[in-house]
């Protein structure tokens, strides 16, 4: 990259060209985000639509709390959240809860894998 110096007369210029190619940026990425899911092989979904999705219809604000504890999957687009539909999907059905033997079946194994011997 070539290092150009700049007088403080071509400084509005020169943001005048950095704001066009933002733009120009920004309108590329709009038009991936738009891909059709078929194009892509998976859908994104924003913060609104997976609270429309989701079964129990949760709250922005909840999704905003499942997120920060990492309990939902996510990807972190600039200040957006967008969720892959397929993740969801998937941690939806790897949501089954355990029965209460899974549970104290789970509790055993983990206390004899961490019993001491004694000497």
């Amino acid at each position: 990259m070539a290092t150009t110096t700049l007088s403080f007369d071509a400084v509005p210029s020169v943001l005048a060209d950095i704001v066009q190619k933002l733009e120009v940026m920004e309108q590329k990425l709009d038009a991936l985000n738009l891909l059709p899911e078929k194009e892509t092989g998976d859908t994104w979904l924003s913060l609104k639509d997976l609270c429309n999705y989701l079964p129990s219809h949760p709250s922005e604000q909840t999704v905003y709390g499942w997120t920060s504890t990492r309990f939902i999957p996510y990807h972190k687009q600039g200040k957006r959240i967008a969720f892959l539909k397929s993740e969801i999907d998937e941690w939806l059905r790897n949501g089954k809860r355990k029965s209460v033997a899974d549970l104290a079946r789970e509790a055993q194994e983990f206390v004899s894998s961490k019993k001491k011997p004694r000497f």
